[in-house]
């Protein structure tokens, strides 16, 4: 089944929901796929962008392997009043995993049905595939950033502009854009090496002070010899108008395709390009170099992002809207005018 036939399908067999009826918090079983369904096109309408939400068979599936964790909120009757999950999404390390698909019906949001839901969500962390965790808690407002706090997960990096604003529910949508900050907690480390970059070793240092993470740090050279012209993989966000791209192998010839990348992004109204530079590298610091270069800023640390440690830079195409960010902790604030004045020290840039 796609998108289109299950929103058909979802249309056809409207949903009432009696508010007040008791309920109970659950793992996720293959009954609550069409529950879940119902539950994000009546919050979403057909606009949310992960087509797997509205289709009962394929949240069994992904739920069967692993790539979600769901667990939900669930009325004697069986229906589905609150939803929330850990799944692989943007790091390529399988045993890091988002949280997020959260939400809950309008009728039961003066209950503790999502807290309780985050509760039992939150006990697999640490165990099974799930080494750590990262979420995007979006700055329009400081409810998820209180949430990430509760489950003990820390400051890393934020993402100013990330998101259009109809992204989110049909009562709280709107024209601009929301920025995010990453959130990471990691239960599961071993001792690693992290090259940091000459630009930012005080940045990097200072992110690090209270993620307890075992390191070997050295400094990244950014003279590096790779031999080669380079690869850079691209993955596009449409709806988001957002790319975010992966240096896979380091060369001079990076410098060019960047520039090539943006050319076509910026054609197709594209708002944000994000680099991920994997600082387990030793040539991290060489992309780095050419990435300022080309106009890019330093974003954050993404702790495990590849099993190794993650660093995010981004440019961005549109305003980033600093002042519309809304930052709950001293932590996350430090953090913001770390990534606020790095971006008014380079301005746009120069494209490469």
């Amino acid at each position: 089944m796609e998108k289109v036939e299950a929103i058909k399908l979802l249309k056809e067999n409207p949903w009432n929901v009696q508010a007040g009826e008791k309920y109970s918090i659950d793992y996720f079983k293959p009954s609550d796929a069409p529950g879940i369904a119902r539950l994000f096109y009546s919050v979403y309408g057909d606009a949310y962008p992960i087509d797997t939400c509205y289709i009962p068979e394929r949240l069994v599936e992904e739920n069967r392997l692993g790539n979600i964790l769901s667990a939900v909120a669930r009325t004697a009757s069986g229906d589905v009043i609150s939803h929330i999950a850990l799944y692989r999404s943007s790091s390529p390390n399988p045993n890091l995993y988002e949280c997020g698909l959260g939400l809950t019906l309008p009728a039961y949001r003066s209950s503790i049905a999502y807290f309780r839901a985050n509760e039992l969500l939150f006990k697999l962390v640490g165990t099974g595939p799930v080494d750590g965790l990262y979420a995007e808690a979006v700055c329009n407002h400081t409810i998820t950033q209180k949430h990430s706090k509760h489950v003990r997960a820390v400051e890393t990096a934020v993402e100013p502009a990330l998101m259009p604003g109809k992204t989110y529910e049909i009562e709280n949508s709107y024209d601009g854009r929301v920025g995010c900050i990453f959130y990471f907690r990691v239960d599961r480390d071993c001792r690693r090496t992290l090259y940091l970059p000459l630009p930012y070793i005080n940045e990097l240092t200072t992110i690090l002070d209270g993620l307890n993470l075992d390191r070997e740090i050295l400094t990244s050279s950014d003279n590096f010899d790779s031999g080669n012209g380079g690869e850079i993989e691209v993955k596009r966000f449409d709806f988001a108008g957002v790319a975010r791209c992966t240096v896979m192998s380091p060369g001079e010839g990076i410098v060019t395709q960047v520039a090539a990348i943006e050319q076509e992004l910026q054609n197709g109204n594209y708002a944000i390009i994000q680099f991920f530079v994997d600082l387990g590298k030793p040539w991290s610091g060489q992309v780095v170099k050419q990435l300022r270069q080309c106009g890019f800023s330093f974003g954050g640390l993404l702790p495990i992002w590849f099993g190794s440690d993650g660093l995010l830079m981004q440019k961005h195409f549109v305003d980033p809207d600093f002042e519309g960010m809304k930052i709950l902790t001293d932590r996350g604030n430090r953090l913001f005018e770390m990534i606020r004045g790095e971006w008014e020290r380079r301005g746009e840039g120069e494209h490469c």
